[in-house]
């Protein structure tokens, strides 16, 4: 190989490496998500995209007021799927125990997600997706406040959402995540070919609804009306969502 056709070589090779950097950096100048941010949301677009082959039914909005976003879980990737629907980056909610090691919380801090402890009320955390979403951004939950693995459409759910909406003055957004074949083991989705659809419904305006009110009875009465909307994605138009006890952790299917 002549010298001509080494230097040609190297530089398409050089280009192809450099292609996710120009890439990284394209997105970031045209989204609200900071250049780190984007590198590692980067990986997640390819899964999304290429294994799991998603399609999107339904837009989120892509500026303005804050939302809640509530979405039944069925795996560790689940928020992929909402990211890559959203040019905002989205404020997640996740379990603290979940977010352990040096690692994966240099990680969790680059995209800004928000650790809370699951056995109580995490007032902090509380306080703190209120705020954010109060001052325009998206943040995402689920209900179930933990992986379904049973064969139920959704297991029992708690109404924190729904409280943290009312604070905020903004609505809920409910979303469903269909034919997700994943387990509770992180690692399996990763080598697991999926055709995965994201269904996103309308805004529903618990504000009004609720009239201000974050009293118990208001706040499961506006859960299962949300949660319903979830069912109603998934066609499942005569579902009633369970809302949760004391033990709720504990709350699985037989």
């Amino acid at each position: 190989m002549d010298d001509q056709a080494t230097l040609l070589v190297d530089t398409i090779l050089i280009l192809t490496w450099l292609l996710p950097l120009w890439l990284a950096i394209g997105f970031t100048l045209r989204t609200p998500l900071r250049f780190l941010q984007t590198l590692l949301w980067l990986p997640a677009a390819m899964f999304t995209a290429f294994l799991w082959r998603a399609r999107l039914y339904g837009r989120l909005p892509e500026q303005g007021q804050g939302a809640v976003l509530i979405s039944n879980h069925r795996s560790s990737v689940d928020p992929f799927f909402l990211q890559m629907a959203s040019r905002r980056p989205i404020g997640w909610m996740i379990a603290r125990e979940f977010a352990s090691g040096p690692v994966i919380q240099y990680v969790m801090k680059v995209l800004d997600v928000i650790t809370a402890g699951r056995r109580g009320v995490d007032t902090a955390a509380t306080k703190r997706v209120i705020r954010e979403a109060k001052a325009g951004r998206l943040i995402g939950m689920f209900p179930e406040g933990r992986l379904n693995t049973t064969d139920r459409f959704m297991q029992s759910c708690r109404p924190g959402a729904i409280l943290v909406a009312i604070r905020a003055g903004v609505p809920v957004i409910p979303c469903y995540l269909h034919n997700l074949p994943f387990t509770n083991v992180i690692s399996q989705p990763f080598h697991t070919p999926a055709r995965v659809s994201l269904f996103i419904g309308e805004p529903i305006d618990v504000v009004s609804l609720s009239e201000g009110k974050t009293d118990k009875a208001t706040l499961q009465r506006l859960a299962i009306q949300c949660i319903k909307e979830i069912g109603k994605l998934a066609g499942k138009h005569d579902w009633e969502p369970e809302m949760a006890g004391k033990n709720w952790l504990k709350d699985v299917a037989d």
